[in-house]
């Protein structure tokens, strides 16, 4: 992520991405299936490697991750059906939800636009040293 933001050049708006890049960021989903890989890191450093702005990144990412929450969301509904569940209770924490999330993203969007993703590079090293640490102490 950090190689991508730093060396390759940005100037690939959302409405200009096209079929090609697309479908190529989409591929990179999949490298998600491996442990430890990051859907959102993975699509917004492949979007960043093809010339995306880190704010058209992000946002193709996050386009990218509709259909798969809405596809996990329907194969719960039939679980929900099947739970006695209050609505009112439950219907605030779904927008209470939504509006946390729009918030967030509209954040991480603006923030991205000046400060570039290094607080995502370190974080996630951080993480991964703290997560072979504990591995090396419990065994």
């Amino acid at each position: 992520m950090y190689y991508a933001d730093r060396t390759r050049k940005n100037d690939i708006d959302l409405e200009n991405i096209g079929f090609g890049r697309s479908f190529s960021i989409g591929l990179s989903q999949a490298v998600a299936i491996i442990p430890g890989v990051s859907r959102s890191g993975i699509t917004m450093s492949a979007g960043r490697f093809l010339g995306l702005t880190r704010e058209s990144a992000a946002r193709f990412s996050f386009l990218l991750s509709t259909p798969i929450i809405l596809g996990a969301g329907l194969l719960k509904v039939k679980d929900l059906v099947q739970t006695k569940v209050e609505m009112m209770p439950f219907i605030i924490g779904v927008l209470t939800s939504a509006v946390v999330g729009f918030l967030s993203i509209k954040f991480l969007l603006d923030y991205l636009k000046d400060k570039g993703f290094n607080i995502f590079v370190v974080y996630r090293l951080v993480l991964g040293l703290i997560l072979i640490g504990v591995y090396f102490v419990r065994v």
